[in-house]
């Protein structure tokens, strides 16, 4: 079969899902069919994804507590019904290179996840696939080198354009079984991650004293999560729309973008113990409270509390970090401080804003524009 388009959205913090989605271009410019290749944040699917078996829907996301980021599943609630258009699903995860030796991450559910929302929706799934990109939870880990990096890049590369032409040319190409078994596995723990986690992880960035207020963070958000406050000096406070994508860590010109982690033990002693402590003693107090159950009052009481307690820290911190000097104290107790940075090595924050739309002709080479 022939393909009449191909229109990939991506979800790309540092660049690692982004590089994936451009493949695609690649893909598709040697089938000599037209592709499109659009950040989420531009994303129209009424218009620009055509309907039926020629036409095909791709989606490149990262892996965010072993399951697709919330952001990417609500677009694809969000999506029109498939009526037979074909899609794809790669999900990027964190490789990793030890010397010589290379190591696969892991997407868990993710990639299946929405091929089965995709599914239900009458789309038909002609590839699932986890694809291994080099590690960038800069939050939890230093920054991989760059020669590391494009080592990790330049082993999977043929990988996925082999799997991208399989499509293209009318195949399946599905895998991630045995990264589909461990999510189930994990699956409390991808819960609790949509649930809890990344609202609690939006709240633990901060700006040092090397922030100038340039507002670069604000403005290259994927999901426009970043506000700047302050009128004299401004600096950049996340919200709870903060996906921990890593972009504006890894692209900040200063470098001042921090994530701490004592914040993290410190919200986790508020909301947890604290809370534990506090909901016994309103169902003492509150009789009707026993006859809810341990979980309806957890959902009642437990869930408001703890997310009064990450918006309250984060308030507070931003406020007291504009004190030079409790400012310098939190950035040196904050392991990111030390860590090396990482965006895909090729990458510039623009290309992530915008993406590329690529036009391709029965004849000739794939043209290149910017998306408006």
């Amino acid at each position: 079969m022939r393909y009449q388009t191909v229109t990939a959205y991506f979800l790309s913090g540092t660049g690692n899902a982004y590089r994936v989605a451009t493949w695609w271009g690649e893909a598709a410019a040697g089938r000599a069919v037209a592709a499109c290749i659009k950040p989420l944040a531009l994303a129209k699917p009424e218009e620009e994804v055509g309907v039926g078996p020629e036409h095909l829907l791709a989606l490149v996301l990262p892996a965010h507590g072993f399951t697709a980021p919330w952001t990417m599943i609500r677009f694809v609630l969000r999506l029109p019904q498939g009526k037979g258009t074909h899609a794809s699903v790669m999900v990027t995860r964190a490789g990793t290179k030890f010397g010589p030796l290379f190591a696969p991450g892991m997407e868990g559910t993710a990639g299946w996840l929405l091929a089965l929302i995709l599914f239900c929706k009458g789309y038909s799934v002609r590839g699932v696939r986890g694809v291994d990109m080099p590690f960038n939870w800069m939050f939890a880990y230093w920054g991989m080198r760059e020669d590391n990096a494009r080592a990790i890049i330049n082993r999977n590369r043929p990988r996925v354009m082999k799997s991208m032409e399989q499509i293209l040319d009318g195949k399946r190409s599905l895998g991630g079984f045995f990264s589909l078994l461990l999510g189930l596995v994990l699956v409390q723990v991808s819960l609790v991650y949509l649930v809890f986690a990344r609202f609690a992880l939006a709240k633990v960035f901060f700006a040092s004293n090397r922030c100038n207020g340039c507002g670069e963070c604000a403005r290259n958000c994927p999901v426009q999560a970043l506000r700047m406050e302050g009128a004299a000096r401004p600096r950049p406070y996340w919200t709870f729309g903060c996906e921990s994508c890593m972009r504006c860590m890894g692209f900040c010109p200063q470098q001042a973008i921090e994530a701490s982690q004592p914040l993290i033990v410190l919200m986790y002693y508020f909301s947890v113990p604290c809370g534990a402590v506090l909901l016994a003693w309103l169902t003492a107090q509150l009789p009707a409270l026993k006859g809810l159950g341990s979980w309806p009052a957890i959902l009642v009481l437990a869930v408001p509390y703890s997310f009064l307690v990450y918006w309250l820290t984060h308030r507070v911190v931003s406020w007291l970090i504009r004190i030079p000097v409790l400012n310098v104290l939190l950035t040196c107790t904050t392991l990111t401080h030390w860590y090396r940075r990482y965006r895909e090595p090729d990458v510039a924050a623009g290309e992530l804003k915008c993406g590329k739309g690529r036009t391709q002709g029965a004849a000739g080479p794939a043209a290149s524009t910017t998306c408006p």
